[in-house]
C-alpha cells in the first residue's frame, strides 16, 4: 500500500488555539449575540474536535450549497439566488438595543473607537437586509461577535488600505482552484478606492473576513453534503468551528499558511493537489489528434479517403490526396495495435478505430483528482495511531500503525446493487462462531421462493419455530427473522468483526475461499469479507490478548463475543484516484457510479433522486378448500364494537398509522 499515512499533528493546529483571550471572549459574545441567529437558522457549529471516532452528523446547511452551486459565498453584496421552493417565513427582527443599555455597550464602544470601527458597528447594527450583509444568520452572528470582541479594530484594513496580511489572504483564497475548490464562490473585495471613506473600508473589511471564513469552511469540510450523493455514504467531515477559525486568522503571522491548514493534511490529499496543479499547467501542451471515421475494413494495399487522416493521427507525413495504404502506414498501425493490446494485424477494423479515437483526445485527470480531493475532506483529520483502512475500489484491507501498513489482505465487497457503505467507525467486538441473521431484504428477495434448509426461523420472542409456519409478511415487519446457525457452512465463516454503524455491515470470514482469487471482487451483499481473518485478528487485536491462535481455539460450539479493551478505528473508503509511490495517478474503477453524481454536484447540477427498490410482495398461500358436504355459515357479521378512542387511536386518526 502506498502513501497511506496517518495525518501528522499539525503545527498549524496550534494556530487555531492562539489568542486565547480573543477566543474565550469571542465564544462568550457569540453565545450572547449569535444564539438567536443560530436558533433561527438551525445551525450549530461546535469546536474543532480532538480526533474522535463518533463523527458529528452534518447536514446540507453546513456546506452552504445553494441552487446552481456557483453563487459566491462569503459575500455581502451577492444577490440571493432564485429558488423554486416556497420562501420560509421571515424571522421576526429583534429590536435594536436602546442606547446606553448593557446590550448596546459593546456597539457604543466600537463607535467610539474610530471612523472605521464605527462604520463596522453601523453595518452590524442595521437590521436584516438594510445592512447589505448577505450572510447566513450564524456567520453574521459569528462575525459580529468577533468584531465586538476587538472593539471594531479592523483585521485587514489600516489607514483606509489593505494591509500586506490582507493581500496575502486574498491571494491565497484566489488560488482556491489549486485546492480542488471553486475560486468563483469566494467574492473578494476590491481595494478601498478612497482612504477617507470609512464606510467603504468597513465594507471591504467585513467582506474579506466573510470570504476567508467561507474558504476555511469549504477547505475544511468540502462543497457537497456527502449524503446527498448516495445514501450509502455515511462519512462526515469533522465539525467546523467558525469562531476558532477567525481567531486563528487574527493571530496568524503567515495567514496564507493558516488558510492552507484548513485543507486536509493527509499525504494522499497533498499528493493529489500537486498532481492537480501539474495537470492544469500542462493542458496547453497537449495536442488533440483528428478522429478517424468508421467504414469498411481497411488493409494494406487499399485506397481509402481516411488514409491521410490515419497518417496524421499516427504521426506520419503524406499528401492530402494520397489515399494509398502503404507499408510505412501499416507498420505504424501494427505498432499502435501492439501498444493498445488489441491484436497486431495491420487491419484497421472497428476495434482499431475505436482505440485510435479513444486515445485521440489528451487525457484530463483534473475531474477525477478534484472528486477524490473532495472525498478526503469527508475523512477525519486525525485517523489515529492504529486503524483499519478498507480500500473498496482496490479490494484491499490495510492495518495501519504509526503511518505505515503492518498488514495487508484482500477483501470482497458489495456488488453494485448491494453497495458497501462509506463510513468511519471503530471495531469494538469480535464474534466467534457467529449466527448469520439474514437481513429482511435478502430473506424476501432470495429465500422466500426457495428452500429454508440449513436456516432457522425465529419468532419475536427469540424462539425457534417450525420453518413451515413462516409468515413472510411477519418477516417483512420484523416480527419473524431467519438465521443461519454457526458452522462450516455459515455465510459469515467462523468469525466476524463488529463496529457500530447504521448500515448493519461488518467485516467477516467466509466459507467461499476461492472467490478471493478473482480480480473483480465486488460480489457480497454489502459486508466486507476478509481473506485471512485469523491473520487479520493477529494484526488487529493481538496486542490486546486476542491473537489469531487464541481465537482459533474458540472455533466450534456456541456463539461467543469478545469485546476489545481498546476500540480500533475503521474506515471504509472509496478513492477512485490514488497516487502511487512513484507519484503517478492510478485510476480505479468507479464500481458504484459515485463519481458521476459527485462531479455533477460539484458543478452545481441538481441530482436526481436515487430510486429505491421495493421488496416484492409474497403471495399468500391459498387456504384449503372445505370438505365436500360441509355446511358454510351464512350468519351476518356482528355489528362493530364502539370503543372510546384512546391516545393511540386518536393520534392514528389524525396522523395515520405509522406502520405503513
Amino acid at each position: 500500500m502506498s502513501n497511506i499515512a496517518m495525518a501528522r499533528p499539525l503545527s498549524r493546529r496550534a494556530g487555531l488555539r492562539r489568542s486565547a483571550s480573543a477566543i474565550v471572549l469571542g465564544v462568550a459574545l457569540a453565545a450572547a449575540a449569535g444564539g438567536a441567529g443560530r436558533a433561527a437558522s438551525g445551525e450549530a457549529e461546535t469546536a474543532i474536535p480532538v480526533p474522535d471516532i463518533a463523527l458529528p452528523q452534518v447536514g446540507d446547511r453546513d456546506f452552504n450549497i445553494s441552487p446552481g452551486g456557483r453563487d459566491a459565498t462569503g459575500s455581502i453584496d451577492a444577490e440571493t439566488p432564485p429558488t423554486t421552493e416556497p420562501a420560509a417565513p421571515a424571522a421576526q427582527q429583534a429590536p435594536a438595543p436602546a442606547p446606553g443599555s448593557a446590550e448596546a455597550a459593546p456597539i457604543d464602544a466600537m463607535k467610539a473607537a474610530g471612523p472605521v470601527p464605527a462604520a463596522i458597528a453601523d453595518l452590524f447594527a442595521a437590521p436584516g437586509a438594510a445592512s447589505g450583509l448577505k450572510l447566513s444568520p450564524a456567520d453574521r452572528a459569528t462575525l459580529q461577535a468577533f468584531y465586538v470582541a476587538r472593539q471594531g479594530a479592523p483585521l485587514w484594513v489600516a489607514d483606509g488600505r489593505f494591509t500586506p496580511k490582507a493581500e496575502a489572504a486574498k491571494a491565497r483564497i484566489a488560488a482556491a482552484a489549486d485546492d480542488g475548490l471553486d475560486a468563483g464562490r469566494f467574492r473578494l473585495p476590491d481595494v478601498p478606492s478612497n482612504p477617507e471613506d470609512a464606510a467603504g473600508a468597513a465594507r471591504a473589511e467585513i467582506q474579506l473576513s466573510a470570504a476567508a471564513l467561507a474558504y476555511a469552511r469549504e477547505a475544511w469540510g468540502g462543497r457537497v453534503a456527502p449524503g446527498s450523493v448516495s445514501p450509502s455514504i455515511s462519512s462526515r467531515p469533522d465539525a467546523f468551528d467558525a469562531t476558532a477559525a477567525l481567531a486563528s486568522l487574527d493571530g496568524a503571522n503567515d495567514v496564507a499558511a493558516t488558510l492552507d491548514g484548513f485543507n486536509p493534511q493527509h499525504p494522499q490529499f497533498q499528493a493529489l493537489r500537486k498532481l492537480l496543479v501539474e495537470a492544469r499547467a500542462s493542458r496547453g501542451d497537449r495536442v488533440e489528434h483528428p478522429q478517424i471515421g468508421f467504414g469498411k475494413l481497411l488493409q494494406p494495399g487499399d485506397e481509402d479517403p481516411r488514409v491521410p487522416t490515419l497518417r496524421t493521427r499516427l504521426g506520419l507525413t503524406g499528401g492530402e490526396d494520397d489515399f494509398y495504404y502503404d507499408t510505412e502506414l501499416a507498420d505504424a498501425v501494427i505498432a499502435f495495435q501492439k501498444g493498445a493490446k488489441i491484436g497486431a494485424s495491420g487491419l484497421v477494423n472497428r476495434q482499431t478505430v475505436r482505440a485510435l479515437n479513444a486515445n485521440a483526445r489528451p487525457q484530463d485527470d483534473t475531474t477525477l483528482i478534484v472528486a477524490n480531493m473532495e472525498r478526503w475532506r469527508w475523512m477525519p483529520r486525525e485517523l489515529g495511531a492504529k486503524y483499519v483502512f478498507v480500500d473498496l475500489p482496490a479490494f484491499e484491507l490495510h492495518v495501519m500503525q504509526d503511518g505505515r501498513s503492518t498488514y495487508d489482505t484482500r477483501v470482497i465487497i458489495g456488488k453494485a446493487s448491494n453497495q458497501t457503505p462509506l463510513l468511519s467507525s471503530a471495531i469494538n467486538q469480535i464474534v466467534v462462531n457467529p449466527y448469520w441473521n439474514v437481513p429482511v431484504s435478502i430473506a424476501i428477495k432470495e429465500l422466500s421462493q426457495g428452500s429454508l434448509r440449513g436456516f432457522e426461523v425465529v419468532d419475536s420472542r427469540g424462539k425457534v419455530v417450525d420453518a413451515g409456519s413462516i409468515d413472510w409478511e411477519s418477516v417483512r415487519a420484523g416480527k419473524m427473522r431467519i438465521r443461519q446457525a454457526p458452522g462450516e457452512r455459515n455465510a459469515l465463516g467462523h468469525i466476524k468483526f463488529l463496529f457500530p454503524n447504521s448500515h448493519a455491515v461488518y467485516l467477516h470470514d467466509t466459507p467461499s475461499r476461492s472467490l478471493f482469487a478473482r480480480s473483480d471482487r465486488a460480489m457480497s451483499h454489502g459486508c466486507v469479507r476478509v481473506d485471512k481473518p485469523l491473520e487479520f485478528a493477529d494484526a488487529l487485536s493481538g496486542d490486546q490478548g486476542w491473537s489469531g491462535d487464541k481465537l482459533k481455539t474458540m472455533i466450534g460450539g456456541k456463539e461467543r463475543g469478545v469485546p476489545l479493551s481498546t476500540t480500533i478505528p475503521v474506515y471504509l473508503t472509496y478513492f477512485t484516484g490514488w497516487v502511487d509511490d512513484g507519484g503517478k495517478l492510478q485510476a480505479r474503477n468507479d464500481l458504484y457510479g459515485i463519481d458521476g453524481r459527485l462531479n455533477a454536484a460539484l458543478r452545481g447540477e441538481p441530482l436526481p433522486p436515487i430510486p429505491v427498490e421495493a421488496l416484492p410482495r409474497i403471495a399468500a398461500k391459498p387456504r384449503p378448500k372445505p370438505a365436500p358436504g360441509a355446511q358454510t355459515a351464512t350468519a351476518a357479521p356482528p355489528p362493530p364494537v364502539q370503543q372510546r378512542p384512546g391516545p393511540a387511536n386518536w393520534l392514528a386518526r389524525i396522523f395515520g398509522d405509522s406502520r405503513y
